[in-house]
């Protein structure tokens, strides 16, 4: 008896401590949060966040599109130079995002793109993580065996791809679309060197929008009011911002949790 009410009392102060601990995490984390909800009483972003709901989402469905049939030919049929393209798409998901920016600032510049939409929308369009999600998605032995069914029963390789692959992609679709439409939506510095010039606010997306209002002098000394963090916005308007940046992120969420924790994707990376 004595062991076991050792063996409780110790339980009890082990799970005390990480109670105390997750008290004090939530208690950080959401301070911030409630702040924002009680300040943000007035002011209007309704324009950038358009914008960033427009850029957000044709860069999910560009990167949905392209994702979905490089996965499958990748991961269904052996071609010269697969191997190559596999282990380019692995070495590319490692570069940080932000390595890529000069890159794709100068292939924009050549292009004559820079401070159009499609320079900031392009680039949230490739996205190899996808096409690596949907390479293992699409490898797998349920997979193989349900086309080489459908390829002796006479389907051509274009309706086995319209007819079997892309109902059975949904739920790897989803999840795609849901990541990048995430990772769009808080980049802050492709668009920020995309608009580099402050003539082009109106088509600010929302992050850059919430950085202008930390800009004092609107354009004269934009790095330093960003690290001094002075503002001449009201709090109020600052919080809003922040608010409505975070709102659509957790509304995505909530439509895409049903494929993310269903058991349409248990199994998958099998």
């Amino acid at each position: 008896m004595r062991a076991l009410a050792e063996r409780f009392r110790r339980a009890s102060a082990t799970q005390v401590m990480a109670l105390s601990v997750l008290s004090l995490m939530a208690v950080f984390f959401a301070v911030p949060i409630v702040w924002a909800v009680f300040e943000a009483i007035g002011g209007t972003a309704l324009h950038w966040l358009l914008n960033s709901a427009f850029y957000s989402t044709a860069g999910a469905a560009i990167a949905v599109a392209l994702c979905i049939p490089a996965g499958y030919g990748l991961a269904t049929h052996d071609f010269p130079g697969r191997r190559a393209v596999l282990i380019v798409t692995i070495l590319v998901m490692l570069i940080p995002p932000n390595a890529l920016v000069l890159p794709l600032f100068l292939e924009a510049h050549a292009a004559h793109l820079l401070t159009s939409p499609l320079a900031v929308i392009l680039p949230y369009g490739l996205y190899p993580f996808g096409v690596y999600l949907a390479y293992l998605y699409f490898n797998t032995g349920r997979f193989e065996l349900l086309l080489q069914t459908a390829r002796m029963d006479g389907c051509s390789e274009w309706h086995v791809f319209k007819r079997i692959v892309l109902p059975l992609s949904l739920p790897v679709s989803a999840l795609i679309a849901f990541l990048n439409f995430v990772a769009s939506w808080t980049n802050f510095f492709l668009p920020w060197v995309m608009y580099w010039s402050f003539d082009t606010t109106s088509r600010y997306p929302l992050a850059l929008g919430i950085a202008l209002q930390l800009d004092t002098t609107k354009g004269a000394s934009f790095y330093g009011a960003l690290i001094q963090l002075h503002t001449a916005s009201s709090p109020s308007y600052i919080a809003l911002l922040l608010l409505v940046t975070c709102a659509p992120v957790l509304i995505v969420f909530a439509l895409a949790q049903r494929w993310i924790g269903s058991s349409q994707l248990q199994g998958v990376f099998r």
